[in-house]
């Protein structure tokens, strides 16, 4: 069944390319269309031709045979994808966030996004002790980046709960989910960020 659906979808390409030729040949751009003949017909003898077609032909198939398979066009969401992929991933406090800063090259590098902990080892250069967002190494950089500054007296202290971003206005929470977007489609949650045990905070 698929293999002779196959075959009738190559056939129907090729017959199409020819009628267009053909209806076209009295146009005065006949000369230049003839020159694109050997793209518009496919040579069957060509193994590049024939990969094409496969190729063209198995996305035809999974259009036209998507609601049989059960394939759903399904939107793409940042935040589902970033929910979907800490499920069972580590929690971290503020502090034991903090022992991956970066300094140490032999261990990765993370930072914390409104509550996501993201490992940004790959962008050293930029998180890295030496990089210009370095203050952010290791820590919940969420307010930072809401209000555009990498300074370190906007981090919390390492022991108070996690910010709750209250007083941020507009225009920082369209700058921070900005940021949210970027960070959950280039780098890999590893964890979330939880405030610290209450010893932590009877501590202070």
């Amino acid at each position: 069944m698929a293999q002779q659906l196959v075959k009738e979808t190559f056939m129907s390409m090729h017959s199409a390319g020819q009628m267009i030729l053909e209806y076209l040949h009295t146009s005065p751009l006949c000369a230049q269309l003839e020159q694109l003949k050997p793209y518009v017909i496919p040579n069957l003898q060509s193994k590049t031709h024939l990969a094409l077609l496969g190729i063209a032909g198995f996305f035809l198939l999974r259009i036209i045979l998507a609601p049989f398979w059960g394939v759903k066009n399904e939107r793409f969401s940042m935040s589902n994808v970033r929910h979907r992929a800490i499920a069972t991933k580590r929690k971290f406090t503020p502090r034991e966030l903090a022992e991956f800063n970066g300094k140490d090259e032999s261990t990765p590098l993370y930072i914390g996004v409104q509550g996501v902990v993201y490992d940004v080892s790959a962008s050293r250069h930029f998180y890295g002790p030496e990089g210009p967002y370095c203050n952010f190494a290791g820590r919940d950089a969420t307010r930072g980046l809401a209000m555009s500054t990498f300074d370190s007296s906007i981090l919390s202290d390492l022991d108070a709960p996690i910010d709750k971003l209250d007083n941020l206005n507009g225009t920082e929470k369209a700058t921070l989910e900005e940021w949210v977007e970027f960070f959950a489609g280039k780098y890999t949650p590893v964890g979330t960020l939880v405030d610290p045990p209450a010893e932590s905070k009877k501590d202070q």
